[in-house]
This record gives C-alpha cells, structure tokens and sequence, in this order.
C-alpha cells in the first residue's frame, strides 16, 4: 500500500484497526504478528500517520503488566509474544520521540523505568518456536535498550540498570545460537560511541568475569556455568571486533581481550 492509500485508509478504519492491532500484538500467529501487524506499525510511525495522543495512550499500554510484563517470569508459554512484541512497538515509539519528544514529561519517564528493567525480568529465551515463529524476546529487548541509550533525554543514572539486565542475558540458561549476542554488543557499542565512560565499561566487565571466576572456584561446573562462559565468551568477542572495525574504545577492547585470552581456554 502506498503512503497516500495508507493515510486515506487509517482516516477513515484507523482507530478499529489500530484497536485490533494493540489486541492483536502479541498473537501466536506468526505472520499476522511479524510480517503484518508489527510491520504495519512500523510504517505508520515512519509516515507519522498516528496522532500523538493514540501514541501516549498506546505507550501507557506497552509499559504496562498487560504487555510488556506480561506474565513476566514464565518461560516456555505464550505470553513471551506479547511482551517480545511489546518491546519492539516500544522501541519505535522511543525513535518517534527522539524526533519529536512528542510524549509528555512523566509518561517519558515511566516508559524508561520500565523499558530499563525488561532484559532483567525476562526469562523466555527461545528465539525461533516452531509453529508460532519468532519469540525472540533477548534480541527485541536489547532493541528496546539500545533505543533507550540512544535517547537524548534519558538519564545516565538508568544505564547501570540496562547493564545489569544485560549481564542477567548470560545466566538465564542455554546457550543463544540467534544472534543474541549481535544484539546485545550493540548496547555497548551505542554507549560507546556517545562517549559514555570507558572506565566503567571496564569495571562492568570485570563483574561480569569475577561472577565466572567465583562459580569456578566453587567447582560449581554445572551447565548454567558452561553455558553462561560460553555466551559471555561469545558476547565478549563479537564486541571485540565491532570495536575493532569502528576504531573506537581502544581501552575497552584491550581489557576486553585480556579477558577473552585469559578465558578462552577455562
């Protein structure tokens, strides 16, 4: 559809549609929630088609124990649609707000607060479900956290928060095998990249190998253990070599590659 037939539709069925859409969001039904109504919303965002009011009413919905926390805790149920979903919509309302700051003060905060702790609460792993197609909720929630440290009114008092849920990625069980990690590095790299401080970075991975090196030194060498150093490994050198090709955070990488080589054979 093109953008005038888009906007001449949404003027006169947009607000029936829009109300299916959000009931719809978290749907078990790949196709209708990946390919049309995610994507849809998408493109009415990018043609800015959507009144700014319908946005903050829906963002109050996505932040919500409705959808973004949804169930959160479960694992392997259904409800992980819904709140993987519900990160991905946030994420583009959070780029139309870098652009117009179009949500109101309180309503802006409350959507960080709550976006920042998603990674941490999130316990559904699975990427690809047979059957129902992507969950994907790690990956759409280092989307979500890496909108949310690209946002120019966000506090740095938040990025400690984002932190952790990153570092809780690693010790949720399994091992990630779709392009998680890829997600996850980006976090970083935008932090990064606004120049946040490379010290703390450090500091940050520090913690990450200290909670190996305590599980190791208890002989705590279960599967989790394996399991976390090999996504923490994974993460770690994918990071590397992002830094790598930007010619950026030549400190960051030089601790990071002392710790790739002091582990990679543990």
């Amino acid at each position: 559809m093109e953008d005038g037939q888009c906007i001449a539709y949404m003027d006169e069925y947009g607000e029936n549609l829009f109300s299916f859409m959000l009931e719809n969001l978290g749907s078990t039904d790949g196709e209708l929630r990946d390919e049309l109504i995610y994507r849809l919303f998408v493109k009415l965002i990018s043609i800015d088609v959507l009144k700014n009011d319908l946005l903050e009413k829906t963002a109050v919905e996505l932040v919500s124990d409705h959808y973004l926390y949804a169930s959160i805790g479960e694992m392997n149920t259904d409800t992980v649609f819904t709140r993987s979903f519900a990160s991905l919509w946030l994420t583009a309302l959070l780029w139309k707000d870098q652009q117009q700051q179009f949500l109101n003060p309180d309503l802006r905060k409350q959507t960080f607060e709550r976006s920042s702790l998603y990674l941490s609460k999130e316990m559904d792993t699975r990427g690809f479900v047979n059957g129902k197609g992507w969950a994907h909720s790690i990956a759409h929630g280092a989307d979500l956290a890496t909108m949310l440290v690209k946002h120019p009114l966000l506090e740095r008092k938040v990025i400690p928060t984002i932190l952790d849920g990153v570092a809780s990625c690693f010790w949720k069980g399994g091992v990630y095998t779709d392009d998680e990690d890829e997600r996850l590095v980006t976090i970083i790299l935008s932090l990064v990249k606004q120049d946040y401080p490379e010290e703390v970075l450090i500091e940050w991975f520090e913690q990450l190998f200290d909670r190996l090196d305590a599980a190791a030194s208890r002989m705590d060498r279960s599967l989790s253990f394996y399991h976390a150093r090999t996504n923490i490994l994974q993460f770690t050198k994918t990071l590397y070599f992002a830094l790598m090709k930007v010619n950026n955070g030549h400190k960051l990488r030089s601790a990071i590659s002392y710790f790739i080589q002091e582990w990679q054979n543990v």
